[in-house]
């Protein structure tokens, strides 16, 4: 299906706005076969399901400590990355009842410091590899072939190590699927072959913390974090779809100070606060969230 494309300035429509005294949110967000938004609720330990259309929402539980990142496989199951809390992350695969039914562990090589595993993002190829970037933990990327081999790299290919790879994203656009890496505290997007060999990096002035990454025809879709959506086309432009309005310098960004405290921050509908996951319907729509205490989950056409 042709896609038209995203025109400015875009509609917003708040489909979720969390309670700051449930805690954070700090979550990715995917999309059902039956359209149902999925994405973590304000506090985590468990996931909203929520229907855009008639906004019921039902909650289930599920046995992660938070719901970074988020990818909905062909079959509906659900691919959590979950930094941790206190202990060691993990990746889980998921059906919609929220059982578990797969758990990646830290993939250690000889050099790598056990239990500093903090995965942020994962992305499905369609040959049956599970890309994984473990943002806050070693900033490294890993593969997890079909064939269950286990693959890491550095970054150190592109010339720069890889500092806080956030986001990870199959890119579809061309006529061969590769990876796409939100290299945030490089300021930068990076593309990879599936075999791993890199291919090229973007970096924009605009860009200035990468986080996550969702293709919507012939764009890439990324969150900055520091206030912004941008876009991404086929030649490696990059724009604003939505800019940013320097939020993050308020004081106590992403909330804000009562007194010494952190609460909920003053969002408005149509204003970015700290965009984080995002992702992209069959049909074009597109999804973020917002990390903050309580969070928000917002629909934009």
């Amino acid at each position: 299906m042709e896609l038209k494309p995203l025109t400015h300035p875009v509609d917003w429509e708040i489909l979720f706005a969390g309670d700051w005294k449930d805690g954070w949110m700090h979550s990715g967000i995917g999309v059902l076969s039956d359209g149902r938004v999925v994405f973590e609720a304000s506090g985590g330990g468990a996931l909203l399901f929520l229907n855009p259309t008639s906004r019921e929402t039902q909650r289930i539980e599920v046995d992660v400590a938070v719901s970074h990142g988020i990818a909905v496989a062909s079959d509906d199951t659900i691919w959590i990355c979950d930094p941790g809390a206190q202990a060691p992350g993990q990746v889980v695969q998921i059906d919609i009842t929220g059982k578990i039914l797969r758990r990646i562990e830290q993939p250690i090589r000889s050099s790598d410091e056990a239990g500093k595993w903090r995965p942020t993002s994962v992305a499905l190829a369609d040959n049956g590899d599970i890309w994984i970037g473990d943002g806050y933990g070693l900033s490294l990327v890993h593969v997890v072939r079909a064939n269950g081999s286990i693959e890491t790299f550095d970054g150190s290919a592109t010339g720069t190590k890889f500092d806080c790879p956030h986001g990870v994203a199959i890119d579809s656009r061309g006529e061969e699927p590769v990876l796409v890496v939100a290299d945030r505290s490089n300021k930068r997007i990076v593309f990879f072959t599936l075999a791993g060999t890199f291919i090229r990096s973007v970096v924009a002035p605009i860009m200035t913390s990468p986080s996550s990454i969702a293709i919507r025809g012939k764009s890439l879709l990324i969150t900055d974090l520091l206030g912004a959506i941008l876009e991404v086309d086929i030649n490696d432009g990059v724009s604003a779809l939505i800019p940013t309005s320097n939020i993050h310098e308020r004081e106590g960004w992403p909330n804000k100070l009562s007194g010494t405290d952190s609460v909920g921050p003053d969002v408005v509908g149509n204003e970015l606060n700290s965009p984080h996951g995002i992702t992209v319907s069959g049909q074009g729509d597109v999804y973020f969230t917002e990390w903050y205490l309580g969070g928000r989950a917002v629909h934009i056409s």
